[in-house]
Parts: structure tokens; C-alpha cells; sequence
């Protein structure tokens, strides 16, 4: 699988919460992820939920796919509460 971002995308994603988007691999290969499908701007976005075994804590990987075997990460952020509480939920029921 190849991941395909802008650096300066990279840059405000570092900025703003404190990971990189090449950490994105993390989240999208985890075997125990919850995958969520949203609409935006007209484009089919996913959004995985997984806890990041090397980090953790619960992670959220926002991303579109461009091709079969490639992943542009939008963004990489810790989840928030109420994304904590869905994800336990989730993993409760499956």
C-alpha cells in the first residue's frame, strides 16, 4: 500500500496535533480498526478508529483512497472522547 500526502499538509498536521501523516500506516494497518464512511466536498472519505498499540492510545485516520493501493491521509489525530467511547463500544460488539 502506498500513502501519498502533501508536505505542507504534513507540516499543519504536526502542528496542529502533534503526529505526522506518515504515521498513517499505524491506524490503517490495525487489525482491530473501525471503519467509518463520510461524504465531504463530494468525495468518498473513510475515517479509521483504531488503537495504535505502539503509541497507545486511540488514534483517528481520516483518508481518501486514490487507487486500489493508494492512500492519501487527510488527517491523523488522537480521537476525541466521544471517538474513545465509540471505538470501546465497537470493540465490546466485535
Amino acid at each position: 500500500m502506498q500513502f501519498i500526502f502533501d508536505p505542507n499538509k504534513d507540516h499543519l498536521n504536526v502542528r496542529n496535533h502533534g503526529i505526522s501523516l506518515d504515521q498513517a500506516i499505524l491506524v490503517f494497518s490495525a487489525p482491530n480498526k473501525m471503519t467509518l464512511q463520510s461524504m465531504r466536498q463530494g468525495e468518498d472519505r473513510l475515517m479509521d478508529i483504531a488503537l495504535a498499540e505502539v503509541h497507545g492510545v486511540v488514534l483517528v485516520l481520516v483518508y481518501v483512497m486514490r487507487a486500489k493501493d493508494t492512500v492519501r491521509p487527510i488527517s491523523l489525530r488522537r480521537a476525541s472522547t466521544k471517538e474513545r467511547t465509540l471505538y470501546a463500544r465497537w470493540i465490546q460488539t466485535n
